[in-house]
């Protein structure tokens, strides 16, 4: 299972007006908390609005981790983990990120598919394809590498394109997109290693190369921590790599990691940048008070995992609507959604057997389905079985 710190249907907009006037007639009173609603009803639309740029660009950030590790791959002449690389983003990543560059340039995210298209033919160890792009065997690292750099080039642009600059250039936000990467590298690691080995070379890389592209975002966001524990972090980074290749438990990374998020709260919270109490309490589980008992603890993961489901279930609702509409771009979103940014989270809670049933149905039937746009009856058949497997889950949770 390849986790994919995911990105749901995302929706960037600010509130596009503010309410009419008062009349003239109105109290002061009133005018004073019809003005505090509209602050908050505006507050709440940008902490959704910020919410979706951080996943957005966190899923980029992906893409060019697995491009980067595609790279790696090619030139150790290892075409199967090269193609594995490029075409995981495709068909996991890409049908989160393409509504929201749509919505701002259409000819960019048509640009952008063909792009990550070509460089996966590249290294597709079956393709015969046309005649004007050579087979996996025949692809030069140089001509590999050449696209490649066009990929990253062309994701950078998207990133800069999609998110506003006064967005993209504060702390809280870099932050939380380190935050994403790193927690969606502990899921990859802990599936790639087991007792010092490991088992599976594509959830460790995919790990690595998401442990890098949150380090490079680090560095490269001078503000972060920049009153004192920026050098503590650099060494957490540091301890990260080191025990990163020597293929460490997984306690020991998931420690690592936990400690940087913290400080990278710290760090966060106490910047000048702007920042909101919705960004700050979603930045880390470590900001939970370390009074909370271990009974405490797992009522509320077990709280939160039936408000997964309660999603899981709206958005395959919602898949079944697009889809009977035609909009199969949209229900792909919706599945894909359903599983990154939902199911995924709770896999751990409800055990192996229930945990693998719901991964074969949504990451890989559903979605098969749409792709090859099966008939609706079939659709809905999974669909029923999803939430079959959603009902036993939440038995196991209450």
């Amino acid at each position: 299972m390849v986790a994919m710190i995911t990105i749901a249907s995302i929706v960037y907009t600010t509130a596009n007006s503010i309410l009419s006037s008062q009349s003239s007639y109105t109290s002061f009173a009133q005018t004073q908390t019809n003005n505090t609603q509209q602050q908050q009803q505006l507050q709440s639309k940008n902490n959704d609005t910020n919410r979706n740029y951080e996943k957005f660009h966190a899923n980029i950030e992906q893409i060019i981790g697995h491009i980067k590790m595609a790279e790696f791959n090619k030139n150790i002449n290892n075409n199967t983990l090269a193609y594995n690389h490029t075409s995981h983003p495709i068909e996991e990543v890409l049908s989160l990120v393409t509504i929201p560059i749509s919505n701002i340039d259409k000819k960019l995210n048509d640009t952008y598919f063909k792009d990550l298209y070509t460089l996966s033919a590249l290294v597709n160890p079956s393709s015969s394809l046309t005649s004007s792009i050579p087979s996996s065997t025949s692809t030069t690292k140089e001509a590999f590498s050449k696209q490649a750099q066009s990929s990253i080039d062309l994701s950078n642009i998207i990133i800069k394109t999609v998110i506003p600059a006064k967005t993209l250039n504060t702390t809280n936000h870099n932050a939380t997109v380190i935050q994403n990467l790193l927690n969606t590298s502990k899921e990859e690691y802990e599936e790639g290693v087991k007792d010092g080995k490991i088992v599976t070379m594509l959830e460790y890389q995919d790990g690595t190369a998401f442990m890098d592209r949150a380090y490079f975002l680090f560095n490269n966001t001078k503000s972060i921590a920049a009153n004192g524990d920026r050098q503590m972090i650099s060494k957490l980074f540091s301890n990260l790599t080191h025990s990163n290749l020597q293929q460490k438990n997984t306690e020991e990374i998931n420690k690592i990691i936990d400690e940087i998020n913290k400080k990278l709260a710290e760090g966060s919270t106490s910047s000048p940048s702007t920042t909101t109490n919705q960004t700050t309490t979603n930045l880390s589980s470590p900001a939970i008070p370390a009074t909370n008992t271990n009974a405490t603890n797992t009522s509320n993961v077990n709280s939160s995992s039936l408000s997964y489901i309660s999603k899981i279930r709206s958005l395959l609702d919602q898949v079944v609507s697009t889809y009977t509409a035609n909009d199969t771009v949209k229900a792909k979103e919706l599945a894909t959604t359903a599983y990154l940014d939902n199911f995924e989270n709770i896999e751990k809670s409800i055990g192996k057997e229930l945990s693998d049933a719901g991964e074969q149905l949504l990451r890989v039937q559903l979605r098969d389905q749409i792709i090859s746009n099966a008939p609706l009856s079939q659709i809905k058949q999974t669909i029923n079985e999803a939430n079959t497997v959603l009902d036993k889950a939440e038995n196991i949770l209450k």
